[in-house]
């Protein structure tokens, strides 16, 4: 691997972070809260309502399934700025944070070029853009995981005095993301420094890791809050430890408040958020393979690491039947290092003439595609979309995305025409960031299908202090968002077939559902009621979700919000 390069390029890649954090920081309060957004930013404010700041609670009840540094860095926003979604900058950070890692490892890797390359690339990455926009833990574990890989990376190729500090800043790193999402970074960055690690030195070289200074910082980082929740929280370190790492892991976790995606949707779901660069990995996969025969020069050193990094994390949630399509997240610096690999190889030409055959078919998909989508696309979209009525603004941005497809794909074919690798990359940068302008419009465009802010908005209508009963599934922190724009919280209606608490809630769930006969004794008590229904179910209808009479407020996507008296502009 090239040594003593961590110098390189260092301004070049914070200026391109810098950037990046501008761009993604646009109408950054759009769209309002998703369902997974809603419970970190409820938790976040009911931390500052309750002036606890160990056990996070979404509707007044404790929600421990994670530990809480989403909710503290989102709580430390509101407490400047009051509840906004511009707390979503808790995530641009760290997005910033993994650009300048991945500039600076693709630096040490293959050059100051190639770094910013690296970065550019994964600034352009639709999976990563979209999370940089996402208030959850994940853009947190990627920084985690590719800040511990880089430090790594440094000990171990670096200036022997200096290495100490950089494995303590790994296991530092590896501390913060399990702060934010438990054991998984620990788990994903753990397989390609694991195995280069074994490979270079064997099993005695376990020990150039530090793992007992390094266990003394994990332990400083994560044992006071897990120790703090423990204490405030009977039962749950067994549920956190067992219920959600192992348990979890083979789809046996009580409460069930999440079902595996098949494995083919999880590829697929990896391939689009990797795009467009991952189309340049297959360029970069005979390197690595014969690196790991010990076939190709030491500098391949670093495409084996990568790609230990992306297949490992791949293939270990591919392996789990509790995978979920994200899962993949932290790969996407790896793949980005990749494809900037594969650029640094086709401009020195050492990729042979197939690859202009496969982005010849690559532009002619897209000029097909293009071609399609501006004939076709709307009456596709009507035909099948059974929510657009609520999403009227979609149906403009069809015709659009098939121009970007089209426009791309003849960028594509004009710099395959040139024969220069830096052109073939510029002209799909060029061509991807539009697409990803349509598509940040499209979730804006979307908020009445997955926000809550509209319902609330919605319920804004009936009179002051309605009773607002919500139809729970069995991932009742979906109503984190409405709790957040309501700024209170509502009642939840049982969730159908039952509901097992994890072991920190036992003994502790009086009074946290009603019964449906309690919501029909309520229904007709005569007292102004709002029924809100689950979002994860589809209802073509509001036929049988509540006793009659009953009257439409609104209806957004597969949430019908209800009255049982008559409210003034109802629909």
């Amino acid at each position: 691997m090239a040594a003593g390069r961590e110098s390189d390029g260092r301004g070049a890649a914070a200026a391109l972070a810098l950037l990046a954090g501008l761009v993604f920081s646009v109408c950054l309060n759009q769209p309002g809260w998703f369902d997974n957004e809603g419970r970190f930013a409820e938790g976040a404010r009911e931390m500052i309502v309750r002036s606890d700041w160990v056990t996070p609670y979404v509707n007044d009840v404790p929600l421990l399934t994670k530990p809480p540094l989403t909710q503290w860095l989102a709580a430390l926003v509101f407490a400047v700025a009051g509840p906004t979604e511009h707390a979503r900058i808790v995530s641009i950070v760290a997005a910033m944070l993994t650009i300048v890692a991945t500039c600076r490892l693709g630096a040490r890797l293959y050059g100051p070029r190639a770094g910013l390359v690296a970065g550019a690339m994964l600034a352009t990455t639709v999976g990563f853009v979209l999370e940089a926009r996402t208030l959850r833990p994940d853009g947190l574990v990627i920084a985690a995981v590719t800040g511990a890989i880089f430090s790594w990376h440094v000990a171990e190729t670096g200036i022997a005095a200096r290495r100490r500090r950089w494995l303590l800043l790994m296991w530092a790193s590896l501390g913060v993301g399990m702060l934010a999402k438990g054991l998984v970074p620990a788990a994903v960055a753990g397989v390609p420094i694991g195995v280069m690690t074994l490979r270079r030195h064997g099993l005695a070289g376990l020990r150039r890791l530090e793992p007992m200074r390094g266990l003394v910082v994990l332990a400083a980082i994560v044992l006071p809050w897990h120790v703090a929740a423990a204490l405030a929280n009977p039962g749950f370190a067994w549920d956190y430890v067992v219920n959600q790492h192992l348990l979890f892991a083979f789809d046996k976790k009580e409460p069930r408040d999440s079902v595996g995606d098949p494995v083919q949707f999880f590829l697929a779901a990896f391939v689009g958020r990797s795009a467009p660069w991952v189309l340049f990995l297959p360029f970069v996969l005979p390197e690595g393979v014969a690196r790991l025969l010990g076939r190709a020069p030491e500098i391949a050193d670093g495409t084996l690491l990568l790609w230990l990094w992306v297949a490992g994390t791949v293939g270990m949630f591919a392996l789990v039947p509790s995978r979920l399509e994200h899962y993949t997240l932290p790969a996407l610096p790896g793949v980005a290092l990749l494809a900037a690999r594969a650029w640094d190889r086709m401009a020195a030409g050492r990729v042979g003439a197939g690859a202009r055959v496969y982005f010849a078919l690559v532009a002619l998909v897209l000029l097909a595609g293009g071609a399609f989508g501006i004939v076709h696309g709307r009456e596709l979209l009507a035909e099948e979309a059974y929510w657009l009525p609520q999403a009227p603004g979609l149906m403009a941005l069809v015709v659009p995305a098939a121009l970007v497809a089209g426009f791309a794909g003849a960028l594509l074919a004009v710099a395959l025409a040139s024969g220069r690798a830096t052109a073939l990359v510029g002209a799909i940068a060029v061509g991807v960031t539009p697409f990803l302008a349509i598509l940040v419009r499209a979730l804006i465009e979307a908020e009445a299908l997955f926000s809550w802010r509209p319902v609330a908005r919605s319920l804004a209508r009936v009179v002051p202090d309605t009773e607002v009963v919500f139809e729970s599934p069995i991932e009742y922190q979906v109503v984190g968002g409405l709790d957040f724009y309501l700024g209170r919280s509502v009642t939840m209606l049982e969730p159908r077939g039952g509901y097992v608490p994890p072991t920190y809630l036992e003994g502790r769930m009086q009074g946290v559902f009603i019964t449906r006969d309690e919501l029909k004794r309520r229904w007709h008590s005569g007292r102004p009621l709002a029924f809100v229904s689950d979002p994860q179910s589809r209802r073509d209808t509001a036929t049988g979700l509540v006793d009659a009479p009953y009257y439409v407020l609104d209806r957004f996507g597969d949430r019908w919000v209800l009255t049982n008296v008559p409210v003034s502009a109802s629909r």
